[in-house]
């Protein structure tokens, strides 16, 4: 499998960091020792160390972070203003808690450490070790000339936007277009995955999977707090010649 180093920049991704990182960790990698659940229980076990109070009302926020060779990690400003304005109490409360984490684990690609992003959503369940129920959580829902629809009418809608006229891929070409809906319901912080060197076909790509007049996304919700959520969508063209 290759992984390809990026660069974020404002045509594919909202926000903007001025390093090389991978978008996320190579499969069968982890951020942290002992993995995901590791990285959770030791933030949980700082909470009840430091005596660290909930907050005043039900917040939730997806956080990016990028961990460096150098085992530094950095937290990722996020382009939707409302959801760090609203969950601000809870966002101050994870950086805290991360400065007490020290297990970090770079990303390798062919033997070299690299720069890449996790992300994680955070809520004082999580910090507590509440039990989680799926009825606290509400996916995104896809809204086409003002009805709920899903994901497949999404992609039906990609692909009509879709103009393959001029393009001629050799042989099979796949991608894979990356996106967040965030707390507004607005679609962002594109990346594509084997993306084309035609700069037109990658910019017909973010247009065709971003909100027009006519569709247009409801975000995601926990316990009623809107939140953000990243989407992953394979394409496949196939020369028929």
């Amino acid at each position: 499998m290759i992984n390809k180093i990026f660069t974020l920049t404002l045509l594919f991704i909202s926000g903007c960091i001025n390093a090389q990182v991978l978008y996320e960790y190579p499969k069968d990698q982890d951020f942290y020792e002992g993995g995901r659940k590791s990285f959770y229980n030791e933030i949980q076990e700082t909470v009840v160390k430091n005596n660290v109070k909930p907050c005043e009302k039900t917040e939730a926020l997806l956080m990016r972070f990028i961990v460096y060779p150098d085992n530094k990690v950095r937290y990722v400003a996020d382009a939707d203003v409302n959801a760090v304005e609203n969950n601000k109490c809870l966002k101050s409360k994870v950086l805290d808690l991360i400065k007490n984490t020290n297990k970090w684990k770079p990303a390798e690609v062919n033997g070299t450490k690299t720069a890449a992003m996790f992300c994680a959503l955070f809520s004082d369940d999580l910090l507590f070790k509440k039990q989680l129920d799926e009825e606290d959580f509400s996916k995104p829902v896809y809204m086409h000339k003002d009805k709920e629809s899903d994901i497949m009418k999404f992609r039906e809608n990609f692909i009509k936007c879709f103009d393959v006229n001029g393009y001629r891929p050799n042989g099979n070409y796949s991608f894979k277009i990356n996106f967040d809906v965030d707390t507004n319901g607005d679609t962002g912080f594109f990346y594509i995955e084997n993306q084309s060197n035609l700069p037109a076909f990658n910019e017909m790509v973010v247009k065709c999977a971003s909100n027009t007049k006519k569709s247009h996304w409801k975000p995601a919700y926990f316990k009623g707090v809107p939140v953000k959520q990243f989407f992953k969508m394979p394409i496949k063209f196939a020369d028929n010649n």
